[in-house]
């Protein structure tokens, strides 16, 4: 699995709407300046996120963007399905309705190993909601985050 732009732009444009979540809209162009990515960028993804239930729009002098809900009820999933789709592409679907011929359908042994794959991904990203990104404290690029750990055993 691959996150690409999209998805990383439009969850830290979320965990922003969420950092300002009860407060007035926030602007695109200030997001976009905040995030240090292009408007444009910017607004295509403010437009998918806005299509997907996960913020609304204000218009107007005062107007911007809020999250629809609080933020212990919007998932990293969700925002990964608003921008990208899938979060995880189920390899064997490629095959589906004759797009590619797959010789091994009929007694395919990695197939299950797939779906699993793509069961614990999906799985943990609907499991991080942005109040538990806003939570962790930040640290160095790449370290574990403290809710990790929750998830993985369970509390």
């Amino acid at each position: 699995m691959k996150i690409t732009s999209s998805i990383e732009y439009a969850t830290r444009l979320m965990v922003t709407l969420a950092r300002e979540h009860g407060k007035a809209p926030y602007p695109a162009e200030r997001l976009a300046g905040v995030e240090n990515i292009p408007a444009d960028y910017v607004s295509q993804l403010l437009v998918k996120l806005r299509r997907a239930g996960l913020v609304l729009s204000h218009r107007g002098s005062a107007g911007g963007y809020v999250l629809s809900r609080r933020p212990e009820e919007i998932t990293l999933g969700q925002v990964a399905r608003a921008v990208d789709g899938d979060v995880f592409e189920d390899v064997c679907e490629k095959y589906d309705g004759g797009a590619k011929d797959c010789h091994h359908q009929d007694r395919c042994a990695i197939s299950p190993v797939w779906r699993r794959l793509g069961e614990l991904i999906t799985g943990y990203f609907e499991s991080v909601t942005l109040a538990a990104i806003l939570a962790e404290k930040g640290g160095t690029c790449g370290s574990a985050p403290a809710w990790l750990d929750k998830i993985s055993s369970g509390k």
